[in-house]
């Protein structure tokens, strides 16, 4: 393991939570070890549309109630791909649950090409929840992230998570999925896919209203200079074929000046085809008493 450093980030041995005992620490990186050649293909099926997982959530969900899941959803899929995939998303829910004490989670799997609909922001859980979630991505471009010491303050990240989340909604046409996804094998390269649909088209020429494009232009700005970050800070991204185990924030913390450790500050790339996500967060014990919420 790692040293504790600025970053907030640390390399950890697999399933290894104990690091997070330290409140300096916002996120493990679990790998990358040896890449499989299972993920070769896995990432062959997913870019070229072979294996689609649409959008999926999967509440409180107990170990046992995903891999029922998992195993419909990859039933299309080459045993030899299906088989490590299965085994590989049902160690990371596993070990989430073990980490929340063997509670209920929270699983999102999907097959998506990246938009920019979702920049820098944190995960939240339910209040009193565990906190320590997971994140893979087992193609394609990933998650990019900011180091704990180059942020300003929770304060500077709040008031530009607000006013991005504004202009999304306002150029939420012009923040959708790439039209054509690519269909290179090697999903390593970020250049072999076409830039999202917002980064080749001139905010003041989007045959839309002057609102919307000027909503459009601010959005592209505040994603390549984010001022809740110091003066040349680097945007960082997990290493390829990387689990990460992360801090989620208390919703009831969310929006309030706490610790920038206390949390993992992280977005999707904004460009790429489509990508294999699982992403899995502690969430609170279903009571026994239907009656109480």
């Amino acid at each position: 393991m790692s040293a504790p450093s600025a970053s907030g980030v640390l390399r950890a041995a697999a399933g290894d939570l104990t690091p997070f005992a330290d409140p300096s620490v916002s996120a493990l990186v679990d790998g990358p070890g040896e890449r499989p050649p299972w993920l070769d293909e896995l990432a062959r099926l997913v870019v070229t549309g072979r294996l689609v997982v649409p959008r999926t959530t999967l509440t409180a969900a107990a170990l046992g109630d995903f891999t029922a899941w998992a195993r419909s959803a990859l039933a299309g899929a080459p045993p030899a791909v299906a088989r490590p995939l299965l085994e590989d998303m049902a160690g990371i829910v596993g070990r989430v649950r073990v980490g929340a004490g063997n509670g209920p989670v929270l699983v999102r799997v999907f097959t998506e090409a990246p938009t920019r609909r979702c920049g820098f922001h944190v995960d939240t859980v339910p209040p009193d929840s565990p906190t320590v979630g997971a994140v893979r991505v087992y193609n394609g471009p990933t998650t990019e992230y900011v180091a704990s010491g180059d942020v300003l303050g929770m304060a500077d990240f709040y008031a530009y998570l607000s006013r991005r989340e504004r202009l999304s909604r306002q150029a939420a046409d012009l923040c959708r999925p790439d039209a054509d996804a690519a269909t290179e094998t090697d999903t390593s390269d970020t250049s072999a896919y076409p830039a999202n649909a917002a980064d080749t088209v001139d905010p003041a020429d989007t045959g839309t209203d002057p609102a919307t494009a000027a909503a459009l232009g601010e959005l592209l700005a505040m994603d390549e200079n984010p001022s809740f970050l110091r003066p040349g800070a680097p945007i960082h991204r997990v290493p390829d074929d990387a689990t990460v185990y992360f801090r989620h924030i208390d919703v009831t913390r969310h929006w309030s000046p706490h610790p920038v450790s206390d949390t993992w500050i992280h977005r999707s790339p904004m460009r790429g085809g489509p990508r294999l996500v699982l992403n899995v967060s502690p969430t609170r014990t279903v009571s026994a008493n239907p009656g109480r919420r």
